[in-house]
């Protein structure tokens, strides 16, 4: 365990091991599907800790492997097709709501009270290994933008089923949001690796402010959600978005303007009381597509009036958004055990997701 400004991370015990025995033809796999003509995928969730279980994320480049049986995070995409929702989409229920995807196959345990780490996954190797980008196992892609947005909603799945709810129906409630912190600044040693990228890091020097998504990048690219005390027992959805803001609205440019990558993980809340979630809104209506969000212009503002866009936070309180990066301090989320995910015997068919993604 280590950490990067008193934040902890933890990493899944149950894949690395066979990621490091494969790390040779994993980095080839990954180079190869970089490369792919016209690709847009940026990143998705990787696995989620929860109760003191790891459950991994899909594989979204090979449809047959048995871990897409065993997940309960939706498949944010397909491996060839856009990764992230722009705002000319912000109006549309299912793409807000988990970029259209179906059920998941499983739910994850979580109690109410406790939190939820979320770990993401670059889709590139471009700050792979560099400065400011947290303890990231080797062979594991950090996430590659740090100019913007990590916000967390939820919904309850009203049929009881999370596997099978329909989640453009969803009333979503935000939990929590970082948009940026003017009392703060980014890492000296990730502003220099943004500077490469090239996608220079704004605030410029001189100008505090820290942006969610670089304070997510500096921690590991995982993030926790705390799960409400007190929430009522039941299936929920919690639905985490990362807004990035590197690419500026240009009405002559429809792939401009900030994007949205929405990952969606199916839980069961135990341990709970008698608290149900607030009226909540349609996933279309969180942010307008018009909006200052949708246009911001980071360059011009210098991250200078920047405000945190969407609803009201529930519930209301004072740390209720800087509660997804505090210090892992419970011992119920040390990962014991893990979800069925892909055993090493798999591996052997893992070429086969290199001509998937490629055909």
């Amino acid at each position: 365990m280590s950490g990067v400004g008193g934040y902890k991370y933890l990493f899944n015990p149950c894949s690395m091991v066979a990621f490091s025995k494969l790390s040779h033809f994993g980095a080839l796999l990954l180079l190869s599907l970089s490369a792919l003509p016209g690709a847009r995928a940026h990143g998705q969730i990787k696995g989620v800790l929860a109760n003191g279980v790891y459950s991994n994320g899909p594989n979204i480049y090979w449809d047959a492997d048995p871990v897409n049986e065993q997940t309960a995070v939706r498949k944010m995409y397909q491996a060839a097709g856009p990764s992230y929702v722009l705002p000319q989409d912000f109006a549309d229920n299912s793409k807000m709501a988990c970029e259209g995807a179906a059920g998941a196959p499983k739910t994850i345990i979580a109690s109410a009270g406790s939190f939820m780490r979320v770990d993401w996954v670059g889709a590139t190797d471009e700050l792979d290994g560099k400065p400011g980008t947290g303890n990231v196992p080797p062979g594991q892609n950090p996430w590659v933008h740090a100019m913007g947005t990590v916000a967390s909603y939820i919904a309850k799945c009203t049929n009881d089923d999370c596997t099978t709810y329909d989640a453009s129906q969803g009333s979503w409630v935000k939990l929590a949001m970082f948009g940026i912190d003017r009392t703060e600044t980014i890492s000296d040693g990730l502003r220099e690796t943004m500077k490469n990228k090239p996608e220079e890091y704004y605030p410029t020097p001189g100008t505090s402010g820290l942006w969610g998504m670089a304070r997510f990048v500096q921690a590991g690219s995982s993030w926790n959600v705390t799960i409400p005390e007190g929430l009522a027992n039941g299936h929920y959805i919690i639905r985490q978005e990362v807004g990035a803001v590197h690419n500026p609205w240009n009405a002559q440019d429809d792939s401009s303007g900030t994007q949205l990558y929405i990952g969606c993980v199916q839980i069961e809340v135990i341990n709970g009381g008698n608290t149900e979630l607030p009226k909540g809104a349609k996933a279309g209506s969180l942010y307008a597509t018009d909006s200052a969000f949708a246009r911001y212009n980071v360059y011009e503002d210098n991250g200078k009036t920047f405000v945190d866009p969407g609803p009201a936070l529930w519930p209301s309180s004072s740390n209720a958004k800087r509660e997804e990066h505090a210090s892992v301090s419970s011992s119920v989320n040390n990962p014991t055990k893990c979800n069925a995910g892909p055993k090493l015997k798999r591996m052997r068919k893992v070429k086969r997701s290199v001509q998937y993604a490629i055909a």
